[in-house]
């Protein structure tokens, strides 16, 4: 990662010699220390008070900035840490950036200099006058997540909540096969990865759009507040574990079983066919997860996934926009990987503009697409074929990015929900 000092942003960073490790984690271990002590007095000095206040903002930039260099220390630690735990020589580190802690780490960075970017400028907008956009609220309330004021939106779910999720994706997508004498009992359940047929502990219920986002963040991405529905089965999928973790990693995403440049007859086609099918697609083709076990003991790799259909055993899909809102992300986190990769690839174009959601209006707001494009380097064009809406300035709105931003900084990875979520199941299995 880029050092904040002598290293150009995009390139890795270069560890010390194995000579000089012990001397050089222990400097690392000082940084990261003293960093977080300034993380802490930094916030204390953030004092929210409305959406106009340019010193909230600046305040709140300063945090980001000091977050942004203590994800960068704790990135220098975990290279330290792999080429320790490999004992190798080697110098080049390429292959632990296809990690995914490297992934994570890089995200976080990412995230945290991407808010510092925005306030940043929203204290330079209300400094300059002039009118305000209606956004600012909006962005004022997200930006509060992880501060000391309230957190907004985030939260850790009961083991009662996710539990109840499991058991209402089950029903709704037909999925237990029963024990006949005990049927209460579950021996089997069909993933919807590939309609296998596993034991329960080995299937986990994914929520598409995570359940932390909070109102304001919902409406920025989707145009309404669909809080009340990311708790249902139109926001969930049963899939092997480690499919999970390779879509929380942006390696694979859901996209319409469509060609890779369909025609207008096979989309026009395919959006009035119901049910809709959908088949798994490869993002990242250089993500280590892609190459871990489908599930242990099977000779097939999450990597051969790519192209293939997901399975339904009923007329029940989850919502196409939550899919879409998964796949757009995606696309964001493998932008800001390939940074690090040195390989700054136009991702937009490679991936949107195939055509994979040629109505993709109907599904996420405009201007959040025009503030994902903005930010990953893509011309607008994406959004020719959304129609404005009434008001519209026709401007990006960050607070989207914002939110997801948040929530890769301060969240736990999805998976990590899945201990939890594996306990309930064995405390249910043991009542029947």
């Amino acid at each position: 990662m880029a050092s904040s000092s002598s290293k150009a942003p995009g390139v890795p960073p270069k560890t010390p010699k194995r000579s000089s490790s012990k001397r050089t984690r222990k400097q690392l271990e000082t940084d990261y220390a003293l960093l977080r002590f300034q993380d802490q007095e930094t916030r204390k000095k953030i004092k929210p008070s409305h959406s106009f206040d340019a010193n909230y903002w600046l305040s709140a930039a300063a945090a980001s900035e000091v977050s942004a260099k203590i994800h960068e220390v704790e990135t220098k630690l975990a290279i330290q840490n792999w080429k320790e735990e490999d004992g190798s020589e080697n110098e080049d580190t390429m292959e632990w950036w296809a990690t995914p802690e490297a992934h994570h780490l890089i995200e976080k960075r990412k995230a945290a200099v991407y808010e510092k970017k925005l306030y940043t400028q929203q204290a330079e907008k209300i400094q300059r006058g002039g009118p305000m956009r209606r956004a600012f609220q909006a962005m004022f309330t997200t930006s509060q997540i992880g501060l000391a004021a309230e957190k907004v939106g985030v939260g850790k779910r009961s083991r009662t909540q996710q539990s109840k999720f499991r058991q209402n994706i089950i029903q709704a997508y037909g999925a237990a096969i029963t024990i006949p004498r005990k049927p209460k009992v579950i021996a089997r359940l069909y993933d919807n990865a590939t309609g296998s047929k596993l034991v329960p502990s080995h299937v986990t219920a994914a929520h598409m759009v995570h359940y932390s986002l909070g109102p304001d963040v919902l409406i920025a991405i989707f145009g309404i507040n669909v809080e009340g529905e990311l708790d249902t089965p139109y926001n969930g999928l049963l899939l092997p574990s480690g499919v999970e973790t390779a879509m929380d990693d942006g390696a694979i995403a859901i996209v319409p079983d469509l060609p890779d440049a369909p025609s207008t007859e096979e989309v026009a086609t395919w959006e009035s066919t119901e049910p809709k099918e959908y088949k798994w697609r490869i993002i990242d083709d250089e993500a280590d997860v892609l190459d871990e076990p489908f599930i242990d003991g099977v000779d097939m790799t999450i990597r051969d996934l790519g192209g293939k259909r997901l399975f339904f055993r009923n007329d029940m899909r989850p919502r196409a926009r939550y899919l879409y809102f998964l796949f757009v992300v995606a696309q964001l986190k493998l932008a800001w990987r390939r940074e690090y990769r040195n390989d700054p690839a136009n991702v937009l174009k490679k991936q949107l503009g195939k055509g994979f959601w040629a109505t993709k209006g109907r599904y996420l707001k405009r201007a959040f697409l025009l503030a994902i494009a903005e930010e990953i380097g893509h011309d607008t064009e994406i959004c020719d074929n959304i129609p404005m809406e009434p008001g519209d300035d026709n401007e990006p709105d960050e607070t989207g990015v914002i939110g997801i931003a948040k929530q890769l900084r301060f969240q736990k990875r999805r998976y990590e929900d899945r201990y939890e979520e594996d306990e309930d199941e064995d405390e249910d299995e043991g009542d029947n």
